[in-house]
This record gives C-alpha cells, sequence and structure tokens, in this order.
C-alpha cells in the first residue's frame, strides 16, 4: 500500500475555535478610520474585483469588472486596460468563436484572477469571459499588448468563484519551480466546463498543467455525478511548508437528498511534492460563537474571509507559540437556514498552523490506525479504495510525500487520536467581509 493512496482523507475530526460575542452595542456601527491617507474611484462606476502589490515595484494593480488599474502607492491612476465588455458566447471554446451558427453578444468581463509573477515580471489576469481565459501583461506598463493563452482556467460567470496563488512546487527535486495554484467553481455553463478541474497547479510561462500525463496529472476533479450540485467556493489559498492549502466553503455532504445538513467551511491541502494530487486531504474548521441570549455555541459556518501571517507577540503569547509562527486569520459568519448567505453577524477567528497541520496528521493517524474507516471524500473523482482507509496496522511513509528532500523520509505507523486546536475569536454584530 502506498504512501500516496493513503493519505486522500477527508473530516475526522474538526478544527474548532470557540468565541463570545461582544455586546451589539459596541459594535453596532462601523467606525470611520481616523486617517484616510489616499482614495481612488473609477469614473465608469466600476465595481472592483482584486487587489494586488507589485513589491519590486512599488506598483498596485486593481482588477475590476471590463478594467485593470495600475496605480503608485499614493493610488493615483497610472494606466488603464479596459478588458470589457466583448463578444462572447459560453459555446465558444477559450480560443473564440470559429462558427457563424454560435451567436455572440456582448458581455461582461468580471476579473476573476489578477496575480504579479516577479519572476517574469508579468501580471496574470484571467475573467469570466472566453471560458475564463488569462492574459498576461508586462507589469511595467499594462499598454503593452498582453499574450492571450486560450486555455479554460477560471469561473465563466459573473457570480462563480476562482482563486489562485503562486507558490511552490517540488515535484522534480532537481529543478524547482513556482506553479500557480488555481481552484475554480463549476459552472454549468457552456459544454466545455467539464474540461476544468477543482484545483490544478499550473506552470507560470503558459499556464499548462504542471503535470499531465496517463499516470500523473496536477489537478482534482468533483466527481461528474455531483458536479452540478455540490458547488465549492474558493475563498483563499496559500503555501505553508510542504502543502499548499485551500479555504472552501461547500455542503456538508455531497449526497442528493441531504441539503438540510447545511454547508461547511474546509481547509484543504495536497503536498507540493505531490504531482498527482493523490495526498489531497480536507478538514473542516469551525468558528464557534456563544450567544449572550441563550448561552448556546453558534456555529459560524461561513468564511467570508482569510488571511495568512505571522503572530505578534500577545496572540503568540495567547495561543502558545512563537511569535515566528503562522496563524491562519478568518473572518466567519453564520448561514442563514440550511443555505450559503450569511446573516449579519461576524466572527474572527483565529487558528495556529502548526495546530492545524497537526490536526491533519492526527487524522491521517486515525485513517491508518483504524480509528476510522472512511475518507469522507466521495465528491472526489478517482478516489482509489473507494475512499475508504487502508487496512489498519499498514507500514507507510508519512514524510515520503510531503518532505522536501527524499531522503528525510522515514517508515512509520500511525497511531494517535485527536488532540486540542488552540484558537482566539472575537464576535462581531454585523457582517465583515
Amino acid at each position: 500500500m502506498s504512501l500516496t493512496a493513503a493519505f486522500l482523507l477527508g473530516l475526522v475530526v474538526p478544527l474548532a475555535a470557540f468565541a463570545k460575542a461582544l455586546p451589539a452595542a459596541a459594535v453596532s456601527g462601523r467606525p470611520s478610520p481616523k486617517y484616510i491617507y489616499s482614495t481612488f474611484s473609477s469614473d465608469h462606476g466600476t465595481v472592483f474585483n482584486h487587489m494586488v502589490f507589485d513589491e519590486t515595484g512599488s506598483r498596485i494593480f486593481a482588477g475590476a469588472v471590463n478594467r485593470i488599474f495600475h496605480l503608485d502607492l499614493d493610488l493615483k491612476l497610472k494606466e488603464t486596460v479596459v478588458t470589457g465588455p466583448r463578444l462572447d458566447s459560453p459555446m465558444c471554446p477559450a480560443k473564440g468563436c470559429d462558427s457563424p451558427d454560435i451567436e455572440t453578444f456582448s458581455t461582461n468581463n468580471v476579473n476573476k484572477i489578477l496575480v504579479v509573477d516577479s519572476e517574469s515580471r508579468s501580471l496574470i489576469a484571467c475573467g469570466s469571459i472566453s471560458q475564463g481565459a488569462c492574459e498576461k501583461y508586462n507589469i511595467s506598463s499594462l499598454l503593452i499588448p498582453p499574450k492571450f493563452i486560450s486555455l479554460s482556467i477560471a469561473a465563466n460567470d459573473e457570480t462563480s468563484s476562482t482563486y489562485a496563488f503562486i507558490g511552490p512546487e517540488n515535484y522534480n527535486p532537481r529543478n524547482r519551480n513556482n506553479v500557480l495554484y488555481v481552484g475554480t467553481t463549476f459552472t454549468s455553463n457552456g459544454e466545455y466546463r467539464h474540461d476544468v478541474p477543482a484545483i490544478s497547479s499550473r506552470k507560470l510561462y503558459g499556464l499548462e498543467f504542471a503535470a499531465f500525463s496517463f499516470s500523473k496529472q496536477s489537478l482534482l476533479r468533483i466527481d461528474v455525478k455531483y458536479r452540478d450540485q455540490f458547488l465549492v467556493k474558493y475563498v483563499y489559498g496559500f503555501n505553508s511548508t510542504d502543502y499548499a492549502y485551500f479555504v472552501v466553503v461547500q455542503k456538508q455532504s455531497h449526497l442528493p437528498g441531504q441539503e438540510e445538513k447545511g454547508y461547511v467551511s474546509r481547509l484543504a491541502r495536497t503536498c507540493i511534492s505531490d504531482e498527482n494530487y493523490d495526498s489531497y486531504t480536507e478538514v473542516t474548521l469551525q468558528c464557534n460563537v456563544r450567544s449572550e441570549d441563550t448561552n448556546k455555541l453558534v456555529n459560524y459556518n461561513l468564511v467570508q474571509d482569510v488571511k495568512v501571517g505571522r503572530a505578534g507577540a500577545e496572540l503568540a503569547g495567547n495561543l502558545g507559540i512563537d511569535t515566528d509562527d503562522n496563524v491562519l486569520v478568518g473572518i466567519f459568519s453564520p448561514s442563514r437556514g440550511i443555505g450559503n448567505e450569511p446573516q449579519q453577524k461576524s466572527a474572527i477567528c483565529v487558528f495556529s498552523l502548526q495546530d492545524i497541520e497537526a490536526r491533519f496528521t492526527e487524522n491521517i493517524h486515525m485513517c491508518f490506525n483504524g480509528s476510522v474507516t472512511d475518507r469522507n471524500l466521495g465528491y472526489i473523482s478517482g478516489l482509489i479504495l473507494d475512499g475508504k482507509c487502508p487496512a489498519a496496522g499498514l507500514w507507510v511513509s508519512l514524510a515520503k510525500c510531503c518532505k522536501c528532500d527524499s531522503n528525510e523520509a522515514e517508515e512509520q505507523t500511525f497511531n494517535g487520536g485527536a488532540g486540542n486546536v488552540d484558537w482566539l475569536c472575537i464576535g462581531f454584530g454585523d457582517l465583515l467581509r
């Protein structure tokens, strides 16, 4: 039994956090900032989607509906690129329509991906038209004609999510590179959408899959049986140590007729050395707030936004970690009923990444030692063993998949239960995004 075969594991024990909500009077309104350094607004009433910062050139780029803006550090406009509306149809492939039988119509281009590739000095921008195809701009000037990449990458409607970030891959220890990790919500908007994986890692130059052969493909798909109804929202993504992570919102159950179970927030990860995504794993993120009215814990189950960074001295002390350790800071809201619409309430919950990685490892141990028998990933296409855990007591190498140096791998048995996860939370009386 190979290590990677055993890594495909879903929820065993969730990462949980608890909070006490602040009094409503204390947070009933949002105070204005004491100082506003500078502002930028578009004359076109533009809806902004993304903002990225080029640290090497001190530039800011803002992706919007039908526009990309280049700003300086004072938010003064330097350049504007018009990206839409354009003639398009969901029946057209990413390269465009050649058939006169397909009717095209003027379509807004919603910016879905905006990422600075510092190594090539380029700006990767993908929109909702042309099947979510991308353009690569010269970062020194957006007015230089971009390189068009006719691949279906982002979601091709206005509302479905896409999240992308640049992170390392270690598929070949002799030739380590950065890749673009992309999470894309499935849309049924046209016949080409089944070609777009849920998660993939792509080469930065041409955005093709980092690995694509008969035996190895750097992508993950939702099973076609559930793809239309089990829609995953990709909220955030990041790299930490030997893993690439995505923060997602999805239904608690992928099975038809179990919608009453509602939605959950999950943290998904894969090893950066795994070019076939066999190590794909998930755990549930829980942010629980004690209600002042009922004194009961309320699950703020919908993550709204996430950031990862180092903990300050006070926060590190509260979590029992070092100031050099990273934490995951998330804004969560409770859902309205069993749907995925948030209530006008929020809580900020903080998780230690050390504890997150420990919980992933403990859940994998439980799969190997027989504590659980199912990986709870029945919605993933191509799961080995039909999503079941391997026979208890097998010897496998956990390190072989996820350590940058394969020489560090050592054989070990898995024995362990669920431990506690340190947390810190603050509740709010209104919705933060």
